[in-house]
This record gives C-alpha cells, structure tokens and sequence, in this order.
C-alpha cells in the first residue's frame, strides 16, 4: 500500500491516482491514528496525544510545511505564542517520548496493526508505513555546545501553580482524553474554566499544598532607608525576580504579592513550616545602595538567616545587581541542602502528623544516609498513602522513581530488574507530562532516560532541566554528571565545575564522573586531583573511577591493586563490577575504554562473563 511519504507538501499522489482511493488511504490513516490515542498509555498522556493529533492531522491535510517546532509548540502542546525553541526544548523532549510510546504500542499492544504510524528522527513529519517496512537508520544526536554560564533570564510570568492544582488538572486531562477533546492545554486559566463549566469547586492555588503540609514562604516588601535609597519600583522588581526563582523549586509553597501566610498553619494539620522573607535597603552617597535581607522561622519565632550585601549599584547596572542577588540569595536558601528545605524537612520528620511533604522528607534523609535504607518501604508507602488521599499529588510519581532510581544506584553490580525499570519509566514520565513546568520532575526523568541508554532523550533533557530552573545548581551538577556519562567529558565537566562554583553540593559520584572525564580526555592533572576524594569514600562506582584516574595519571600499580580489591568486594565479582561500568556509562560506545583498561589492568575478560552491554 502507497501511503503518504514525509514529503513537505502533504501527500504525494498520481496525477491520475483515484481521489477515492487517496480519500480512503487517508481514512485508514486516521483509524490508525483513533486506535493509537485509545492505548492507556495516550489516554493517560495528553501532551503526547495532542502532539501525534497535531502532526497526524496536518499532515494529511497537506500542511505538512506547518509541522515545524514552532507551529507544534503553540497549537498543540499550549505554548504561548512567545515560545523560543532556541531555549525552550519542549518540543524535542515530547517528540523523543512520542517515538517511544509508539514503539511501545506497536511492539505491545498493537501488533496485529497493518499500519504504523512513524515520526522518524530528525522530522516531525510523520510517516505511515504498512508493517514491516524498514525504518531509516536514526541519525547519532547533536552534541551539545560547551557549557556556558547560565543567567538568569528576564523575569517571565509567575510559573503556573499547577503542584497546587493538580487535582482539578489532572482530573480535567482524563475527562478530556475521555471525551476525544482535540486539545486540551495545561494552562491553569483553562483548567480553572473547565472546573467551574463541571460544577468543580474552585480551588485556591495553595489548597493542595495546604494538605501536604508543603513549607510556606511569604517574600515581604522591602523597607528603604537613606535620601539616595532605591525606588519602591526597584525594590519591587528585586522582590518579583526573588518569588520568581523561589517558585522554580518544587517543594515549597511561594506566596503571592499581597497574600501573607499565618503562623496558624504552624499547628494545623499536617503542620507547615512558614518563613518570612524581608530586606532592608540603604542608599549610599556614592549612589549604590546596600541590602540586609533576613529570613525568619515565623513558627519558632526566630532569625535563621541573614546576609548583608554591599556596594550594590543602580541604574544601567540595576539587572546585574538584580542578578547576582537572585542568585546569592537562591542558592543561600533554596538549593537542596539549603537554609529553607533543611529547615522544613526536619521539621517535618519530627511532626507526629504525617504529610505528603514528610515523605519527601524522609527520601531526603534516606538518600543522605541519615535514616537507614531499610526504611525505603516504608517511605514508599509513606508516598502511597499521601498520593492516594491527594489525587493531585503528581510530583509524587517523580519522587517514586527518584526512589527506585536510589535503590540503583546503590546496588549497582546488581543484575538489572526489568519491571522496576520500566514502572521507573512509567512514574517519570507521568510526573514530567503532568508537570511541565516542574524542573524537579524533569531532572528525575533526565536521569531516568540516562540510566536506560536512552541517550536522545536524555540529550534533550539536559537542556530542558537547565532552562526550567537555572538556578538549581544541584540539578545542573547532575546534569553535568550526564553529559559525561554519555561521552561529552568537556561539556560535562565545565557544566559540574561551572555548578559546583555556584554552591552545588559536592558528592562523590561526581568526583567519580570527574575522574572518568579524566580519563576520557588523558588529563592527568584534573585525575590527580580527584584520587584523594575518591579514596575517602570508597563505593563500587568511585573505586571504578579511582582505577582509571590511577590509569591516566601511570599509576600502573596502585591501579592493578585497586582492580583486584573491586573484583574480590564486588558482588559478582568481575561481571559484578562490569554492571557497576554500565551503571555509570550505560552506552556502550563509552563504557568500552574503561572496560578494556579495567581489563588490562586485572579484570577477568568479558569472554568468561558472558555481560551483555547496553545502550
């Protein structure tokens, strides 16, 4: 069967083609199509049912020159009419998991199709293809350029409240795949509409966060001092940017301009940590100005915080200005082991009211060590629970796999588990697709993506983690961990050093990826500074990783002992230990060198294991 070809101007067809026969060509594509949005895994996914809707549709209306990231961005994922995709991927992330729920479907549930519906890589355009039909070899991805230092862009719209509506949304997606809607955004304005239209009640934006006892912080209007202090305008534009990059981290509730948060919620249930954020600025002869900003535990009633910056300068220099303290001040409070989040989450493991925030909590603490690794069932059902009584409590299927994903890569000679792979897959993605504004649940899929050798996913990703929260360096660290991962040593290590400069916490996985770039680029001074590290914290990934740094640096010895000490403690031994590469570089194309050079230095040859690689 002739079906339509991926040429740019729709369907190709005989001048003396029967208009019937193209009618019902076209007939047999869309029942193709009917029959792909009814799987489970589209009627649960919106985005990727409106994305194939769009693209399937233009196409056979012959507008196949419209199916451009653009076009796809604004009339089928609900991007405003602003959308840059030069610092917006959105659209190569969705395009990168539709390819991959229709192979699922294919290879699942639809076996028995005749025809398939195809988006090959490098075009949105799709293709039909009766089955069996060869696919055109995928071409490698686009490297990304070098690192560069992420600014903080200019201050957007506030990002939608959709971790406090949730419930409402999510519910309004269902009934709207349900009900063959063409297409449904996620803008919180439209599910606000519907809701009210089904008789919904209307929920405020904090009413979700209310439940889950999430921490409350409410930024105040700064206070001004001096004759040649800052204008109420300026000091308004540094309060929007600060609630704006506090916004952009998932687990705490951002108060509104005008909202103030009450310390009654100290003691309801769930209790809720509640901080105030104030500043007092004060110009200077010189016409700079200084700013005092404090951060006060409004339950406790004390000081927990406060920073003094000087010689801050105005007029052409105010967005600089309006930088570096959105940036001081973010990384200050709101990185993952920053003033607020530690604050809040020991105080929420300490209430004897459990909420949904506690369990968050406590995967802290449990990823940190701080309580015991036979307590992960109890947090997962401890997240069971929470999301069971808050249907809208979507980021707890990123905070799931994040879980899984933990347990991993703490067993990583381990043999790989199939099923916890895939419901990893499964909980990421539905956390990303209800939560696209979440960088949160797209840094969680990132690393999922990566663990799997999806390495175009994981590509696309990187960029999309990047752009939702500059300002999470702990996520941009991880990012550069990936890229290193997927053989871009240079990329990745200026992304890791470029975080870590900016306060990202340092851990020694990441010393481990700093060694294996290292290696990667023959760079014996940068392994030379990472041995030490390596060596004081001694895991299956980071003696991995002192090897070959011993490697580059011609430590031919200490190298052949640190292999035989992997190889003896290793469960599985040799075959243990080349799970443990494949863990930390799941494409094979990049774990082959360290293997060979694991291999010279001791390693039992892959011919007598019988490890298949991936990626």
């Amino acid at each position: 069967m002739d079906m339509v070809t991926d040429g740019a101007e729709g369907p190709e067809r005989d001048p003396g083609q029967d208009p019937g026969a193209v009618a019902d060509e076209a007939a047999l594509a869309r029942a193709a199509l009917a029959r792909v949005l009814a799987a489970e895994e589209f009627v649960s996914s919106p985005r990727l049912a409106d994305f194939l809707r769009f693209v399937v549709e233009a196409k056979l209306a012959g507008r196949a020159d419209e199916i451009k990231g653009y076009t796809i961005a604004v009339e089928a994922l609900g991007r405003p009419t602003s959308f840059d995709p030069q610092s917006d991927p959105i659209v190569r992330v969705e395009a990168t998991r539709l390819r991959r729920a229709l192979e699922r479907y294919y290879s699942t549930v639809g076996p028995e199709e005749t025809l398939e519906i195809v988006i090959p890589k490098g075009s949105y355009v799709p293709q039909f293809r009766p089955r069996g039909d060869a696919v055109e070899p995928a071409p490698e991805p686009e490297l990304l350029p070098a690192a560069l230092p992420v600014m903080l862009p200019p201050a957007p719209p506030a990002p939608r409240r959709l971790v406090a509506r949730g419930a409402v949304v999510a519910l309004l997606l269902l009934l709207g795949a349900g009900l063959g809607w063409t297409s449904l955004r996620y803008g919180v304005d439209t599910a606000d509409t519907l809701g009210r239209a089904l008789g919904l009640a209307h929920e405020g934006p904090r009413d979700l966060a209310d439940r889950l006892g999430m921490p409350v912080l409410d930024v105040r209007p700064f206070e001004t001092v001096g004759s040649r202090a800052p204008t109420l305008a300026e000091t308004h534009a540094i309060e929007a940017r600060l609630r704006d990059a506090f916004a952009r981290f998932d687990f705490v509730d951002v108060m509104e301009p005008g909202q103030e948060a009450s310390v009654r919620e100290c003691r309801d249930p769930p209790p809720r940590s509640v901080f105030a954020l104030s500043g007092l600025a004060e110009g200077r002869d010189d016409g700079s100005f200084s700013l005092l900003v404090r951060l006060v535990d409004r339950c406790e009633g004390t000081i927990v915080w406060s920073s003094a910056f000087e010689s801050l300068r105005r007029g052409a220099d105010m967005p600089a200005t309006e930088q570096r303290l959105v940036r001081d001040i973010s990384v200050a409070l709101m990185q993952s082991y920053g003033v607020l989040p530690t604050r809040a989450r020991a105080q929420a493991r300490a209430d004897e009211t459990p909420s949904g925030f506690g369990c968050i909590a406590r995967l802290h603490a449990l990823s940190r060590a701080v309580e015991p690794q036979s307590a992960a069932s109890a947090v997962q059902d401890c997240l069971a629970q929470a999301a069971g009584q808050h249907s809208g409590f979507v980021l707890a299927h990123a905070v799931r796999a994040q879980l899984m994903l933990d347990e991993m890569l703490r067993n990583p000679e381990s043999p790989p588990d199939t099923d916890r792979d895939q419901k990893m897959l499964r909980e990421a993605e539905l956390a990303a697709d209800l939560l696209p504004t979440s960088a949160y649940a797209a840094r969680v899929l990132a690393k999922v993506d990566f663990s799997r050798g999806e390495r175009e996913a994981a590509m696309a990703a990187v960029e999309r983690v990047r752009t939702l929260n500059p300002l999470d360096y702990d996520a941009t660290a991880d990012m550069g961990t990936v890229l290193i991962g997927l053989g871009q040593p240079e990329q990745g290590e200026a992304l890791l050093t470029y975080a870590r400069a900016h306060g990202a916490l340092r851990t020694p996985l990441q010393e481990a990826y700093l060694a294996i770039s290292a290696f990667m680029r023959e760079d014996a001074h940068a392994a030379g500074s990472v041995v030490t590290p390596l060596q004081l914290h001694p895991t299956p990934q980071t003696r991995v990783a002192l090897a070959l740094a011993l490697h580059t640096l011609g430590r031919a010895d200490e190298e052949r002992e640190v292999v035989q000490a992997l190889t003896r403690d290793t469960p599985g031994g040799a075959a243990g230990v080349r799970r443990v590469v494949h863990t930390l570089l799941p494409f094979s194309s990049v774990a082959e060198p360290a293997l060979d050079e694991l291999e010279k230095a001791g390693l039992t040859p892959r011919a007598m294991t019988g490890i298949q690689q991936r990626g």
